[in-house]
């Protein structure tokens, strides 16, 4: 990795972001990326920091900066200390009046199981229910060595999507944008559709759907930003209606390169088939 292009990287994006808070500055970032000279000159000093038309060519972007990626010890030690976050509590809110009928939980991007650790602790989950983590394999033998250490059988994990077939309730909690298809993409291929969607955690967008570079410190991973009217017409095409919707302020990605598209705040929503 070229230390030096990355502490200029990560300069040019602390200045562009506290310069894009301000309507002035705002319009003056997106005035220059207007033009064609004024585009080249943002997304050579950004770096891995600017827009992306897709998860592919920001994953490409920060590749040689990443720290590891989502599969790095640090993120997965974060995760095992997962406790209960505010935007949880609208999705216990909906679970606890229909979680008799949820035996079978499919959790994409679940790393290493956290949501089922935390959910237990507060919803009634039944005794014979069976919890799905579908997350990369290096997570998977973590999350594996995890459960087994806390003599735990119900709790499964797989790389093979193909293991959704059954569920009752399909989760994606802060992972939907971590992958280059999205949830009705992904369903639209299961034969039997679970009854109840849960999507919490995830920036949505009113614009056309494009991917960023989110810096956590830890790591650096490409996320996508979905266009959210579209994404509740497929999920309507596929015979779900949205019964909740919710705002994780706590959770937000800039576009340094496009503030007006900076999200202030992630979305939950609970869908279910008609």
């Amino acid at each position: 990795m070229n230390t030096l292009r990355d502490m200029q990287i990560v300069t040019t994006a602390k200045i562009l972001r506290a310069l894009g808070k301000s309507g002035y500055g705002c319009r003056l970032i997106e005035a220059t990326g207007s033009t064609r000279v004024g585009a080249a000159t943002l997304g050579l000093m950004l770096g891995y920091r600017r827009s992306f038309r897709t998860l592919g060519e920001a994953e490409r972007a920060v590749k040689p900066y990443g720290k590891g990626g989502h599969e790095s010890t640090a993120n997965v030690d974060l995760h095992i200390g997962f406790s209960v976050r505010l935007s949880d509590y609208a999705a216990f809110y909906y679970l606890r009046d229909r979680v008799l009928h949820i035996q079978k939980v499919f959790d994409l991007g679940g790393n290493v199981g956290n949501l089922f650790y935390c959910y237990r602790n507060y919803v009634p989950l039944r005794t014979d229910i069976r919890w799905i983590v579908y997350d990369l394999p290096e997570t998977i033998a973590r999350g594996e060595a995890l459960a087994s250490s806390r003599n735990i059988t119900n709790l499964q994990f797989t790389d093979d999507f193909r293991q959704i077939d059954g569920a009752d309730l399909f989760v994606a909690s802060g992972s939907l944008h971590y992958f280059d298809k999205s949830v009705p993409e992904l369903l639209s291929h299961v034969g039997r559709l679970p009854q109840y969607v849960l999507i919490n955690r995830t920036p949505l967008t009113e614009g056309q759907d494009f991917a960023v570079v989110q810096d956590g410190g830890h790591i650096r991973v490409a996320c996508m930003l979905y266009n959210r009217s579209k994404l509740i017409a497929d999920f309507g095409r596929l015979g779900y209606q949205v019964v909740g919707e919710w705002e994780s302020p706590d959770f937000r990605v800039p576009v340094l390169d496009r503030p007006s598209s900076s999200v202030g705040a992630f979305t939950g929503l609970w869908l279910e088939l008609r």
